[in-house]
Formats: C-alpha cells, sequence, structure tokens
C-alpha cells in the first residue's frame, strides 16, 4: 500500500477536477503536478516548485517523450502544408459530391480507422488530418470528430489484428505467466493464443467501436454532444465560442492556396507517413532479419523513432509538393512550416503537463494504492472481471495511460485469475482488463490519446473530454451489466456479446429521445440544407427532425466493409490460436 495511503489519489484525481470545473487545463495540470511534488517533499512550497519543475524536466528528456514532441510538431507543419498548398481544396472537389452531409464525414472517419490499424498514434493522426476539412466543410462538430477518433482508434488497436499495441499487450501476458509460475503448455495455450480469446471479452472496446457507427449512422446525440451537433448544425459554428482548440489549422496559417490545387498535395504527404512510418517501425523492430515475424517486429519496435521518421516524411513531402507545384514560394513555405509548428504548440505543453501528472502519481503511488485495494478485495471468481474492469478504468482514469495500466494490473490478474477461477477465466479477465484501460483513457482528460484526439480534431480538449463522456459511461454501464449476466452463470460471449449490441442500441435510443425531448431539440439531427428549408417554410427549427435515406453509398459500404473486418477479427479470436 502507498505510505500516502488514500492520499495518493490527490494529484491526478485534482488536476482532472479542476480542469473540468474551470476549463483551464494547463494550470489545472500543473496543479497536480505541485500537489504531488508538495506531499513528497514533506510540505515546503518552494521545494515543491522546484521538484515539480525537476520533473517535467525529467519527463521531456525521456527518449520516448522527445521524440514524441519533435514528432508532434513535425505533424503540425505537414498539417500545415496540406492546407495552405490546396489540397484540402482539391480533395473537396474529388469527393465533395459523394460525402455532402455531417453523417457522411462521420461515418467516413469511422471507415477509415479502421483501416491503420497499426499504432493508436498514427491512426489518429492520418484519419483526423484526411477528414478534419471534409467534417468541418459539412457542418459536424469538432467535437464528434474528436470523439469519432478517440472512440475508433485506440479499441480498434487493441484487436488489431496487426499492431505495436497487441505486441505490447501479449508482453504483458507473458509477465503475467512469470507472476503466476505457469507457462504456456501448463495452460495448452501460447500468450499469443490468450490474447486471441481475449478478443470477445474486450467488450467495452467492441461496445465504443460499435457505438460510433451505430451514433454517426442514425444521428441520435445525447448529452453535451447533442448540444454541439445542434450548434454546429443551426448556426455552423463547429466549435464552440471562446474554446481553445487544441490545434486549428485555418486560423493559425491562413487561406489555402487556389493556384493548381491537386490530389497529390493532400495524398502524398499522408502515404509518406504510412509508408516511412510504417517501414521504419517494422526496421527498427528487426523485421529485416529472416527470423523475424511481423508481429514480432511490431512487437520490439521503437514506436516513437519510427513514427518520428514517418512524421519527418510528411513534413518533408509537403514541403517539396507545395514548392513543386508552385502553390507557394521557399518563403511562404518556411513561414508554413513554422506556422504548423505553432499549431502544436498549446498541445505540446498540456502533453508534457500530463506527462508530469503521471510522473507525480508513480511518485506518491497511486496506482499501488489501487492495486492493492484490488488485491485485498476478496471478491469470487466469477464477479472477478467487474472489479478488474472498474480497477482498470480507475487506474488509467487517474493516470492518464491505459498501457501504464495494463503493465500495473496484468501481473495481478493474471495470478489472482488463475487461483480464484482456473485457466478459463483468464481470457475473460484479459479483456476487461484491456477494454477497462481504454475506458479510463476516454474518459481522461490527462491520457495521451485524449489529448491527440483532440489536436487532429481541432477540438477544444475540456469539450473533447465532456462530450465523449456520457457516450463512454454508455458503453462502459452495458459492459458491467454483461459481466453481472456472466457472474450469475451466463458465461459464453455468442450470448452475451448480440446482447450487447442490442442493449446498446436500445440506451442511446432511449438516452435520445429523453434528453432531445428535454432540451427541445430533434432526437435525428438535421442537415444544415434541412434546417435552413424549414425555416423558410416557416417551420419550427427545433423540432425539425433529421431525414436520411436507407440506402446511402457511404452508410452502407462502411457497414459492408466494417462488418467484413470485424468477421475477420472474430474468425482469427476463434481459430487463430
Amino acid at each position: 500500500m502507498s505510505e500516502y495511503g488514500i492520499l495518493a489519489l490527490a494529484p491526478p484525481l485534482l488536476a482532472i477536477g479542476l480542469a473540468m470545473y474551470t476549463r483551464q487545463v494547463l494550470v489545472s495540470l500543473f496543479a497536480g503536478v505541485w500537489i504531488g511534488a508538495l506531499m513528497v517533499v514533506g510540505g515546503n512550497p518552494i521545494s515543491a516548485t522546484a521538484l515539480s519543475i525537476d520533473w517535467l524536466v525529467e519527463v521531456v528528456r525521456e527518449p520516448f517523450n522527445t521524440r514524441f514532441l519533435v514528432l508532434i510538431l513535425f505533424m503540425g507543419a505537414g498539417a500545415a502544408f496540406i492546407y495552405r498548398s490546396g489540397g484540402v481544396i482539391a480533395l473537396q472537389n474529388w469527393i465533395g459530391h459523394r460525402v455532402n452531409t455531417a453523417r457522411d464525414s462521420q461515418v467516413l472517419t469511422w471507415l477509415i480507422g479502421i483501416f491503420i490499424f497499426f499504432d493508436s498514434y498514427t491512426s489518429t493522426i492520418v484519419t483526423g488530418n484526411a477528414t478534419r476539412d471534409l467534417s468541418e466543410e459539412n457542418h459536424s462538430s469538432r467535437e464528434m470528430h474528436a470523439y469519432v477518433l478517440d472512440s475508433t482508434t485506440s479499441p480498434v488497436t487493441t484487436f488489431g489484428p496487426v499492431s505495436n499495441w497487441i505486441g505490447y499487450q501479449v508482453s504483458m501476458i507473458i509477465v503475467g505467466f512469470e507472476a503466476a509460475r505457469v507457462s504456456a503448455s501448463d495452460l495448452g495455450l501460447t500468450p499469443f493464443g490468450l490474447f486471441l480469446q481475449s478478443i470477445p471479452w474486450n467488450v467495452y472496446c467492441l461496445l465504443a467501436f460499435f457505438m460510433v457507427g451505430f451514433i454517426a449512422i442514425t444521428q441520435r446525440f445525447y448529452g453535451p454532444m447533442l448540444d454541439a451537433e445542434w450548434r454546429a448544425r443551426s448556426e455552423k459554428r463547429t466549435i464552440r465560442e471562446d474554446s481553445t482548440p487544441l490545434s486549428d489549422v485555418s486560423s493559425e496559417v491562413g487561406e489555402p492556396s487556389e493556384e493548381n490545387p491537386t490530389l497529390v498535395n493532400f495524398f502524398a504527404p499522408i502515404l509518406a507517413l504510412l509508408v516511412v512510418g510504417l517501414g521504419a517501425m517494422w526496421w527498427l523492430g528487426g523485421g529485416y532479419q529472416p527470423d523475424v515475424d511481423v508481429a514480432t517486429a511490431f512487437q520490439e519496435t521503437d514506436v516513437a523513432l519510427g513514427l518520428l521518421y514517418g512524421a519527418f516524411a510528411f513534413m518533408a513531402v509537403g514541403l517539396f509538393g507545395s514548392i513543386g507545384y508552385r502553390t507557394m514560394t521557399l518563403e511562404e513555405a518556411s513561414e508554413t512550416m513554422l506556422d504548423g509548428f505553432k499549431t502544436m504548440m498549446i498541445a505540446a505543453a498540456i502533453i508534457v503537463l500530463a506527462w508530469g501528472i503521471g510522473h507525480a502519481a508513480g511518485e506518491v503511488g497511486t496506482a499501488d494504492y489501487i492495486a492493492d485495494l484490488l488485491v485485498g478485495s476478496g471478491v469470487p471468481g466469477s464477479f472477478l472481471p467487474i472489479l478488474i474492469f472498474v480497477a482498470a478504468a480507475f487506474v488509467a482514469f487517474t493516470t492518464g495511460t491505459s498501457w501504464g495500466t495494463m503493465a500495473i494490473l496484468t501481473p495481478l490478474a493474471i495470478p489472482l485469475g488463475y487461483d480464484l477461477g482456473g485457466a478459463s477465466l483468464l481470457p475473460v479477465l484479459l479483456g476487461v482488463l484491456f477494454g477497462g484501460a481504454i475506458l479510463g483513457d476516454h474518459c481522461s482528460p490527462i491520457s495521451d490519446t485524449t489529448v491527440m484526439s483532440s489536436i487532429f480534431a481541432g477540438s477544444d480538449h475540456i469539450d473533447h473530454v465532456n462530450t465523449q463522456i456520457p457516450f463512454a459511461l454508455t458503453a462502459a454501464g452495458v459492459t458491467v451489466l454483461v459481466l453481472l449476466l456472466y457472474g450469475f452463470g451466463i458465461t459464453t460471449p455468442l450470448v452475451l456479446l448480440p446482447l450487447a449490441f442490442v442493449m446498446t442500441a436500445v440506451a442511446v435510443v432511449a438516452l435520445n429521445k429523453w434528453d432531445a425531448r428535454r432540451k427541445g431539440l430533434p432526437e435525428v439531427m438535421p442537415t444544415v440544407e434541412r434546417l435552413e428549408a424549414a425555416s423558410n417554410s416557416r417551420v419550427e427549427r427545433t423540432v425539425t427532425n433529421g431525414s436520411y435515406g436507407l440506402v446511402e453509398t457511404v452508410p452502407i459500404a462502411a457497414v459492408v466493409i466494417i462488418a467484413g473486418y470485424l468477421g475477420v477479427v472474430f474468425f482469427f479470436a476463434t481459430f487463430g490460436w
């Protein structure tokens, strides 16, 4: 147990509470770091201030973090080149007639997110850049864009089929085997095989991913997202007045060039990011060696360095394309690069302070305190999955790191589950642990993946967190109900998963109807054009429900492709081990 007892929760909870209440993220995060330092130095405020600064310097000097900060700057510059060179204008000219509603742009973002399944950072960066301006053009709120990014990319990378997340999760399972003093031969199952069996039990991630598509296709919103989408459609303001977007290319960089806009300047930088980033991660993981397979290469790679190389290629190709197609001069290109760096300043500051909170939480033993409470809980084996799920969510929420949560709880969950329920309980525990870690990230303003989603959607960070939490808690609530049914004896995912999807759809519709009626807003969010038509015909705008065709190209294509993708995932989960 942490020597600070329950006070070990103070640094992250103070930072999160202040950020949500005051909406001043930077001040709130530093307050959390400072309180942690104050506890460590025994109450001396001057020493606490000095130690807080030392901690921030320490986290910035870590190789992974340093590379990540430079990566963020390169990404800002690359995005600026795509925008300023007219690449976005070319994309809108090419695809605008196919994606012409907020619903289409939201569904497209969801669809693109599944194709970049090898890393959540890369997926957020690429998907966010590829669809942000289409979302803006079609009056989809930036909060919704950030939600689609956040609740698509992280869940998808947890079940793959190939990703650095999977490599990390398998490595944690190996650590758990060692902690339980069991081997693959004892269980009749390899660590990777155990991971595959856990996929159907990663209920939260499956439901979070499903909810994104269901909400986008049906256009049924609730909570703060309902207000955000109504603002975007009725007032044509995709971001709240007086908000602070973490990145806003359109306002920071200036107007895009209309001289020779070409799709090359849009797709070439993104393709360079993917090819160089993937290739670098494969190479750095030893993939060029004959005895190293792809999965192992991605497990052993240096993600930050690989993505840094990709981000540099993203920026460089954007630079050369802008000059080569004569959309800007060398001087204008240099200014665009600097402007792109500037768009990431607030985001970089928040990320550094979020790392600082994580460091402070480690120093005072936040995660250790929660883990020790978990071990001493005395919960029966059949109800242990609920406890693991809640504990993982709380650890991730307070520390801001899903990977750190997995590292802390997996070596505890495997021995505990093996002792209480045997080998058959392990896939369930691992699935809910991985899902709970993502849930905590989705609700935490100090999570790096949550910050990344705000950055590449151009959203105010606290607005993103506030609008995502009701959706995340809906999926979490259904997950808890499923785990309660498991505890009472329904132990097959063939029954529980379909039931979970149905309960989620019913919950979304019910919450949407209740909140829309309470606020006097449409249940089905209409398009801007429908609202304008209703206004011209003197129909009351607040009761004008949207009307969307059941058979439309973008939603149908998305549903078919994603159904096929999930079919492949479940095939590997069933037969791949």
